[in-house]
């Protein structure tokens, strides 16, 4: 009786230990991906040659299809397969990618794994949604794009503006008041 008392108490973190991570080989295959991808994303920022801006869309696109098959093999990663880091590496890839049809099929996947508490904020769903929706020639849903025209701030055309501080909050997001506000701090924009 004693030894099963002793298993019972054991079984919480057994469980756990076996849970943290089941795939880390995955998950440190996201990881280099994920900092090479930022590493690009940096690169492109400066002045780069026309032989470093084609391998870099070639990884890019690399990472792309590699990503595209783990998802089609298994789905949307989790904590429990490859933890929050791997989650938010996943997430990075997909963000990083110049493929709008991966991004649209992933888009879905990105905003159950935002509500199922996996790792992505808010903020980066909300942010991630509205470049895709203005990418594919629709309105943004939470506001976060905006364009500085003429030396003011202007947002993208919002699809309900009535009620984008209600979808804001959600997505734990200041008012639009708000962020226009820090927005024309941020920028140096005048009234």
């Amino acid at each position: 009786m004693r030894h099963i008392h002793l298993l019972l108490a054991l079984l919480p973190t057994l469980s756990f230990t076996i849970s943290a991570q089941t795939k880390p080989v995955l998950q440190k295959q996201l990881l280099n991906m994920a900092q090479q991808s930022q590493q690009i994303q940096a690169m492109q920022k400066g002045d780069t040659t026309e032989l470093l801006k084609d391998m870099a869309a070639d990884i890019t696109q690399l990472h792309t299809q590699t990503l595209n098959e783990i998802v089609q093999l298994q789905g949307w990663l989790t904590k429990a397969q490859v933890t929050e880091e791997g989650v938010k590496a996943a997430f990075t890839l997909v963000s990083h990618s110049k493929n709008l049809s991966f991004q649209q099929d992933m888009l879905p996947l990105i905003i159950q794994s935002y509500i199922d508490k996996q790792g992505i904020s808010g903020k980066a769903v909300a942010i991630f949604t509205d470049k895709v929706s203005i990418a594919q020639g629709k309105n943004q849903i939470f506001g976060t794009q905006a364009d500085l025209i003429g030396g003011k701030l202007v947002f993208f055309q919002i699809e309900n503006e009535d009620g984008v501080d209600q979808l804001r909050a959600q997505m734990d997001l200041p008012t639009l008041a708000e962020y226009k506000k820090a927005l024309e701090v941020f920028y140096g924009v005048e009234k």
